[in-house]
């Protein structure tokens, strides 16, 4: 049975909010429906971010200031560096069947996917680049020089302005990777702001509300630290699963408005 497409416009305000609530579960039951899933997000969680190499983050910071890297870190860095590919790609795989309607969210992680995974992973972090990260960094960059150099706000303040640039890019970042699977170049995805923006504003409110709740979730799933690589797979894998549909649905409506319009000009 194909996948319903998510956040169904509707008569009344009371429909919205159930039509509203009832795809947001969705994405939950998707995930949860597959039996393994929780060991799916194991694996994504370890290849995405090392929980080992987590763990010595604050024993190896301690320890620039005398010029020590530990040996061990040094090995897990280079080895997370060689794995994240992999879960990068995977999400991608659950974005591309949730964009299509297929009931099932998760792939498989099998040794004949992963050069697969590398491949579209390497794809997702280029986009990612450019529509996430660098936004990210120049939101966070604007933010320290007004709100702690000019009006003296204290630095440990500065991760309270992390969430709102979050709460766009990462949609911003959805869309352009859809594009990516409807076909488009990878550069255009990643450097095409102007038609980025052009889809993303097609559903907006349902990206913006779809990342309010994403938000929510890792706040929950990466609170205990050492969580963080399995909250933050997880979560990618949810988002996915509402994005896809968001963008499918957006852009037909779209191109159906536009055929509407030029049969009435003709």
């Amino acid at each position: 049975m194909p996948h319903e497409e998510a956040f169904h416009p509707s008569d009344t305000s009371e429909e919205l909010r159930f039509n509203f609530f009832t795809d947001i579960k969705k994405g939950f039951s998707q995930i949860f429906s597959d039996p393994w899933w929780w060991i799916k997000v194991i694996i994504g969680g370890f290849l995405l971010i090392n929980p080992f190499l987590l763990a010595l983050v604050p024993k190896i910071g301690s320890s620039y200031g005398e010029g020590k890297l530990h040996s061990t870190f040094l090995g897990l860095l280079i080895i997370n560096v060689c794995t994240f590919w992999f879960p990068l790609g995977f999400t991608f795989e659950v974005l591309r069947r949730a964009k299509n309607g297929k009931p099932q969210q998760l792939p498989e992680w099998n040794l004949s996917l992963l050069w697969n995974y590398a491949r579209e992973g390497a794809a997702k972090l280029m986009i990612a680049l450019t529509t996430l990260i660098f936004p990210a960094i120049l939101w966070m960059g604007v933010v320290y020089y007004i709100f702690i150099q000019l009006l003296g706000l204290p630095t440990a303040l500065l991760s309270l302005f992390v969430p709102p640039i979050l709460w766009f890019v990462i949609p911003f970042c959805g869309v352009a990777c859809c594009r990516w699977l409807d076909g488009v170049n990878v550069f255009d995805c990643a450097l095409n702001y102007s038609e980025n923006f052009r889809l993303f504003s097609l559903a907006k409110t349902d990206y913006l509300i779809a990342s309010t709740f994403l938000l929510g979730v890792n706040a929950l799933t990466m609170a205990f630290y050492y969580t963080i690589p399995f909250g933050a797979f997880f979560g990618l894998c949810l988002v996915d699963t509402w994005f896809g549909p968001i963008y499918t649905k957006s852009v037909k409506k779209n191109k159906i408005s536009y055929l509407a319009l030029d049969n009435t000009s003709s």
